[in-house]
């Protein structure tokens, strides 16, 4: 199996003449369909761009809607896929100099659609430098550094501009459900301060009592938020949203962001930005 894998690979590499995005997506269609024996119904490019210091590799993050068989069952899943191209090649990984392989380093350029009115959370929406965060106020890193980026990001609002997003992690923190939905109405209520004490929520992360939630919510920050508030469709339909464009951005994990649309996998570029 493997040296059939590895044969279509060549293949692919041999029969392109020019590499554009829809020579990609019909390669990459035809690769996936022979690998996993099941049609792919769909393919988007989400993202390309040029990478820095490859010598004209370019990488592309595509999305496809696939049919998977499982037994006699056939189930619709849409899946990432990332590639790299250079002149007629197709790679399926590409590494650094260091050994480190882009896949990890990547990640889809921001669209314009993510910098709305409605995620501005902090600083100017003309400010120079727009950052990107996706945030669960249970993680620990999040509790670390996002309550200190929303401080920087007030005291310099002609610097940057702060749009956030809810990303909770919902399998290890459960109360982030009931949480992040709050945060979304202090957001909304541009009482961003009520927003921010909740990355100190005294409360177990496990707690999936909504009301026992609402109660530690109410001790925090001494506004009494109801049930009917929290799961109102709008509120959802605001974090669906959210999590769409967590889909959008292939982001897995928490706290990412991204800086003027590019991913910051160390999380504190934006401090070089404030001496410049």
């Amino acid at each position: 199996m493997k040296q059939k894998l590895l044969v279509l690979i060549a293949l692919f590499t041999l029969q392109l003449s020019a590499v554009d995005n829809a020579g990609i997506q019909y390669y990459i269609k035809e690769y996936m369909e022979k690998k996993m024996h099941s049609p792919v119904d769909k393919i988007e490019t989400i993202s390309s761009y040029k990478i820095e210091g490859t010598n004209g590799w370019e990488v592309y993050f595509l999305s496809l809607d696939i049919n998977i068989k499982m037994g006699s069952v056939v189930r619709k899943r849409t899946i990432p896929q990332v590639v790299f191209t250079k002149e007629n090649k197709i790679a399926f990984s590409l590494k650094d100099k260091f050994d480190q392989d882009y896949k990890k380093l990547l990640k889809p350029r921001v669209p314009e659609t993510a910098y709305d009115d409605a995620h501005l959370l902090a600083g100017n929406r003309n400010a120079e430098h727009r950052i990107l965060v996706m945030s669960d106020p249970f993680c620990p890193y999040c509790q670390e550094i996002i309550p200190v980026l929303i401080d920087d990001v007030l005291k310099n609002p002609t610097k940057f501009a702060l749009y956030y997003y809810h990303l909770p992690l919902l399998r290890i923190h459960p109360a982030s459900d009931i949480t992040t939905k709050a945060m979304h109405l202090f957001h909304e209520r541009g009482e961003i301060d009520k927003l921010k004490s909740l990355y100190h929520l005294l409360l177990d992360p496990k707690e999936r009592n909504a009301i026992a939630i609402l109660d530690a919510i109410k001790k925090k920050t001494g506004v009494r938020i109801k049930l009917s508030e929290v799961n109102s469709a709008k509120v959802k339909k605001a974090l669906a949203f959210d999590k769409a464009m967590k889909k959008r951005l292939m982001v897995t994990g928490t706290p990412t962001i991204f800086i003027d649309g590019v991913w910051d996998y160390t999380r504190m570029k934006y401090k070089k930005l404030l001496t410049k």
